[in-house]
């Protein structure tokens, strides 16, 4: 067999997972009527318990009839179903541990099972924080690694102290670096009691700052009647708001004094379950963003400079009460720690959700800090500052992710015809082959289809294939859609074929490549019904020769094809004893 490798689009990285496990390869060299027809890539690929690693697309050489079969296989495990999950802990004596590990060590439990079952894709990072970020566990494949990662989700840590911003960067930086992975198939679950109080800078997860009040090291401590010295912890707050008139500022639209604890959902001077005040304002995440908002404006006042106060979190430094430039004046415009905290955490979590990473946020806590606004507030863009609950949607979400309402839609090539013969359309799930069934659909014109296979108890199908002649759709061009009803999973991969038939051949002397179709793409919904990032198939190509003239120097052809000279010197069948590593398939 003749196998073209000028203008060649298949490297060896998406041949590879082509062939793997193939139980044969047919090959053949065609010759009619004084025209040679010339395959240039051939594969019938049966399945068997192995894993596709990729979505794949091949078409057969063109018979007598100038028929080629065109075969789909999907999902990939490398494609739409490569998933990276990673785990933020907060590892604080506040949060609540044991609820944390039953929880996620379950999860995990379930995901191992299924992606061995099904043959998925997954991957599991755990970080901790306490006063700085731990990669516990880099990414690593949640079948082959179980034992490691539920080793390292399970062990304690030695630490003090609570830096979420830490935990995020870290986090931020392991989804960040596994750029084989789509955005939308990286997951983060954040599990924490929201009291964070330190942060980072430079992105350095490693170091812990945090700023003091000190009343004690002020200019005059005796004005102040709380003088206690809070060490940068995280009632830093306190020494600003109990040492000044509360009164000096109120939310918008509110009558309730512009502190800390009233943004945070603390009580605010009426109890809102009562019928007189069920028209009041309530503590929301409107109102600590507001807050927020108003003390970055704040740290960004370059005439107060107020990181300069920053410093170095350490076991020894938290006892000093202040950096070395001494303590943060005691104003109502100064940002507390706390305050810098919040911000610098939320900046991340925010980038993270305009990467379009999918972010858990779990709430546990036995302390008497109630956090849990400030982790609806970062949930306010991507889950409308909602907390998770259970791990139920998230196991749908990675579980399932080419569910019901996924579909494949495919361009047929622009020199050929769909061959609409209900005898020439398989589909084929695992091992089992579902006929196709015609569907009497009046929606369509008289030269289009609707197919389907499998049928069920309700006179539903598993899967329907409608093909429309011109898809006023998608420009009036010739396409198949390919409804996918049912989960699919790549150790049971779908397979899909059906032919196509030339009729714009070429007539100039030459050695021809023609594209199958313009595109195919599969398009994911996961089991939550959300959509996925689309991943397109391979784009196989037929050779055809036409033969006399020299073809060096081809006479130029009436059709949009390029002859190719250097395929025509060698134009002579050659059978190969296997699979090139590359093909004339893009």
């Amino acid at each position: 067999m003749f196998w073209p490798t000028s203008n060649s689009y298949v490297t060896e990285a998406n041949m590879k997972p082509l062939v793997k496990n193939t139980i044969s390869i047919l090959s053949a060299g065609l010759l009619a009527l004084g025209s040679a027809i010339y395959p240039n890539f051939v594969s019938a690929v049966e399945v068997s318990n192995s894993i596709l690693e990729k979505n794949n697309k091949t078409a057969s050489p063109l018979d007598n009839n100038l028929e080629t079969k065109v075969t789909l296989s999907f999902p990939g495990s490398e494609d739409v179903l490569a998933q990276d999950i990673v785990f933020v802990l907060d590892k604080s004596g506040a949060s609540d541990q044991k609820g944390i590990d039953s929880q996620a060590r379950q999860f995990l439990d379930d995901i191992k099972q299924q992606a061995d079952e099904k043959g998925l894709n997954i991957k599991i990072g755990i970080v901790n924080f306490y006063y700085a970020g731990k990669v516990r566990q880099e990414l690593t494949d949640v079948v082959k690694n179980y034992n490691d990662i539920q080793n390292k989700l399970k062990s304690s840590v030695l630490g003090f102290g609570t830096n979420m911003h830490a935990g995020l960067l870290a986090a931020k930086k392991m989804l960040d670096d596994d750029t084989a992975v789509a955005a939308k198939n990286k997951h983060i679950i954040l599990i924490s009691d929201g009291a964070t109080y330190l942060y980072s800078k430079n992105n350095d997860f490693t170091t812990a700052y945090t700023r003091s009040f000190n009343p004690t090291k002020q200019k005059d401590p005796n004005v102040y009647n709380d003088r206690r010295d809070l060490q940068g912890g995280i009632w830093e707050y306190q020494s600003r708001d109990y040492n000044l008139k509360i009164d000096w500022k109120k939310f918008n639209g509110t009558d309730v004094n512009f502190i800390f604890s009233y943004a945070m959902g603390g009580s605010w001077p009426w109890d809102p379950n009562k019928p007189e005040n069920k028209d009041k304002p309530k503590p929301s995440i409107k109102y600590l963003g507001e807050y927020l908002d108003y003390y970055r404006q704040q740290e960004q006042d370059t005439s107060k400079n107020w990181a300069q106060y920053d410093y170095a979190y350490t076991f020894f430094s938290r006892r000093k009460g202040g950096g070395k430039n001494g303590v943060v004046p005691i104003e109502n415009n100064a940002p507390a720690n706390i305050d810098i905290a919040f911000m610098k955490a939320d900046d991340v979590f925010q980038e993270m959700v305009n990467a379009g990473y999918q972010m858990n946020v779990y709430y546990k806590n036995k302390a008497d800090f109630n956090g849990s606004l400030f982790l609806k507030y970062l949930a306010r863009n991507s889950n409308d500052g909602k907390l998770n609950k259970d791990f139920q949607q998230l196991k749908k979400e990675v579980l399932e992710k080419v569910a019901k309402g996924s579909t494949v839609v495919d361009y047929i090539g622009k020199d050929f015809d769909f061959v609409n013969d209900v005898g020439k359309i398989s589909l084929k799930v695992g091992t089992a082959m579902l006929q196709a069934e015609e569907i009497k659909d009046r929606a369509l014109a008289g030269s289009d289809a609707h197919y389907g296979f499998g049928k069920n108890n309700d006179n539903t199908y598993r899967f329907e294939l409608i093909y429309k002649k011109v898809d006023a759709d998608a420009a009036n061009k010739e396409t198949l859609t390919l409804k996918i009803n049912e989960t699919v999973y790549p150790k049971i991969p779908v397979v899909l074929e059906y032919q196509e038939k030339l009729v714009k051949k070429p007539t100039a002397p030459g050695i021809y490549k023609l594209d199958t179709n313009e595109k195919a793409t599969l398009y994911p919904v996961d089991a939550n019904n959300n959509k996925g990032t689309p991943v397109d198939f391979p784009q196989p190509q037929v050779t055809y020769k036409v033969e006399g003239g020299n073809f060096d120097n081809p006479d130029p052809s009436p059709f949009p094809f390029t002859p190719d000279p250097e395929v025509n010197r060698k134009a002579r069948i050659e059978l190969l004893d296997e699979v090139p590593d590359t093909a004339a398939c893009k």
